[in-house]
């Protein structure tokens, strides 16, 4: 583990940026959703929508929503996996995993679904577990993300997928220049506002400039050895999808 890594611009502890990101979620948790949806625009939910096309669960899987928060993914998981399945949010913050279970219950779906404080990269969970982990804007708070996908693969069966959605640069340069305006200048007022607190959408804004490119990402999942790595922009590259499966045991 590096003695620093990056906290949006800065360079902190590893420590230091776990604390710093738990702080964050725990201020604005009950706000969060709102934030999210007009922050986004509404665009959130056509997101999470086709990622959830893309992953095709089954009846009767096991998915973990990590990083899962007000579980907005576990939700719609729930509902695909049916009763037989299993769906488990793992968050480092309580108060937004208060909030999620606030949702799923709203959505009728509380009792499929458990709930689990833990780091995203120690994750008490046994191996080869699960059918499918998603993780929602998760990646880039990651102390580190090679340690985070190496645990992802572990809790993974043979043949499981992995769905990560992400914030992004957009891809047409007219776009991009509104979109640094707006993350700078309008999205930690707007958050303040709604939330209480602007600290964490100038983090926000940060992060997703020091976060690798996509292809870096897909080249990262070939590399730990998943297979069909695939990148899937959304909106012109607001955000994007990341999406692979851990090769399957072949038999003698």
């Amino acid at each position: 583990m590096p003695t620093h890594v990056p906290y949006g611009y800065q360079s902190v502890s590893p420590e230091e940026k776990r604390r710093r990101v738990l702080g964050h979620f725990e201020t604005i948790a009950q706000r969060y959703d709102l934030a999210d949806l007009l922050l986004s625009g509404g665009l959130h939910f056509w997101w999470r929508r086709k990622a959830m096309r893309l992953l095709q669960l089954q009846p009767g899987e096991s998915v973990l929503d990590l990083c899962g928060g007000t579980a907005d993914f576990a939700v719609l998981a729930a509902r695909d996996v049916g009763p037989s399945g299993t769906v488990v949010v793992c968050d480092i913050s309580p108060a937004m995993m208060i909030a999620g279970r606030s949702k799923a219950r709203r959505a009728g779906v509380l009792e499929r679904i458990q709930w689990v404080q833990g780091d995203a990269e120690r994750m008490g969970l046994a191996d080869q577990c699960l059918d499918a982990v998603i993780v929602g804007y998760g990646l880039r708070n990651l102390v580190s993300l090679e340690n985070g996908l190496e645990e992802i693969l572990r809790v993974l069966k043979p043949g499981g997928q992995f769905m990560a959605m992400e914030f992004s640069i957009p891809q047409a340069a007219w776009l991009r220049f509104l979109y640094h305006q707006y993350s700078f200048r309008v999205m930690p007022w707007a958050g303040r506002m709604i939330t209480g607190s602007a600290a964490p959408f100038h983090y926000l804004a940060e992060s997703i400039r020091v976060f690798p490119p996509p292809e870096k990402i897909r080249t990262l999942l070939i590399n730990l050895g998943l297979e069909r790595a695939a990148i899937h922009p959304l909106s012109n590259g607001l955000a994007v999808l990341f999406s692979a499966v851990k090769p399957p045991v072949h038999s003698l």
